[in-house]
């Protein structure tokens, strides 16, 4: 009900779009939608067709996985600017560590805790680093990210290592039930996400943290600890991210993180993830994640220059930043 006129909101009343505005993410759904209508009027129907949505999924598994763990980052009211460089350390440890051409290793499918770990690990260094010695966190996580990129070129020689165990590939790059395999990982991560955000301490406690971190330490929240937590949350994510991304390759090198970090922060601004902390879930990375992705795909399907999808997807990040953010939170605009 509107409270100065009166009247009912006509659209809320739908138990559907009620339900989509109560969980957050009514104008996410909208805007998918009309990105659907107007790229399957624009391709004549081929945007909407079963391969080319098929195709889509695929090709939004990793930007969605990197978007639920970076996003948590956010709503704490940080920046994590260290993904690529955890993609990159992550990615040459799987490289050398499955069957390879460089040595004899062969862990199998024990690379998976290896590489979660190797997540983990740089992730609580980010978050001591943030923490402990009172960095802001996108200066902290730069430098980690530098330092880890470093490491993996340094490591893999700057060369590719191909590797000569292809099972991996042919579980991330497979399909069950007409659904890639790497939408069905998404759905896992996002259901835990989702869990651990609604129902468990630490979850709950990042949005006190992200709305007022001063008055989250005065109702007793270990502020340092939930942070360190998440950051190292981020970094499971990552390397996750990483193996997937060079078993689908077949072949690691320290430059596969390259290029991930700008459309994983915008997929996360257009969910409705707010940059300035406090506001957002799981699903909003998701769907912000599959806005871009699904637009660049039906750009390029329209062929359209890529000049001017570079401008389009900067204008969306600007709009998407625009509507999130919180202004009583800014001392003072630059």
């Amino acid at each position: 009900m509107d409270l100065i006129t009166g009247k009912k909101d006509l659209l809320a009343s739908l138990p559907v779009i009620g339900k989509l505005k109560r969980w957050g993410i009514w104008g996410q759904v909208l805007s998918l939608a009309m990105i659907f209508l107007f790229f399957g009027i624009g391709t004549d129907g081929r945007f909407i067709s079963t391969d080319n949505l098929h195709a889509l999924l695929g090709l939004a598994g990793v930007p969605m996985l990197l978007a639920i763990g970076i996003h948590q980052t956010v709503i704490i009211g940080g920046m994590d600017l260290s993904l690529e460089g955890v993609v990159a350390i992550g990615g040459v440890s799987v490289g050398l560590l499955l069957k390879n051409n460089n040595n004899a290793n062969d862990f199998g499918f024990w690379i998976i805790p290896v590489v979660l770990v190797i997540g983990c690990v740089v992730g609580i260094i980010n978050g001591l680093i943030h923490t402990k010695l009172k960095m802001p966190s996108f200066i902290a996580t730069l430098g980690v990210s530098w330092v880890f990129y470093g490491l993996a070129i340094l490591v893999s020689r700057g060369a590719s290592i191909p590797i000569q165990d292809n099972r991996f590939q042919r579980l991330v790059t497979g399909s069950d039930l007409g659904i890639p395999n790497i939408t069905l990982m998404v759905v896992f991560f996002l259901i835990i996400f989702e869990i651990f955000q609604s129902y468990i301490r630490t979850g709950t406690a990042m949005y006190a943290i992200g709305g007022d971190e001063t008055l989250a330490k005065q109702a007793g929240i270990n502020v340092d600890r939930v942070k360190i937590i998440i950051f190292a949350l981020a970094g499971v994510v990552y390397g996750f991210t990483a193996l997937l991304l060079v078993t689908r390759l077949n072949s690691a090198a320290g430059r596969v993180g390259n290029l991930l970090l700008f459309p994983s922060m915008t997929a996360v601004a257009v969910g409705g993830v707010a940059l300035t902390g406090g506001l957002g879930m799981a699903r909003n990375a998701v769907l912000g994640a599959l806005i871009i992705v699904s637009l660049n795909n039906g750009m390029v399907m329209m062929r359209i220059s890529p000049y001017a999808q570079d401008a389009v997807n900067g204008l969306v990040l600007i709009a998407a930043v625009a509507m999130t953010i919180d202004r009583k939170k800014l001392g003072f605009i630059k």
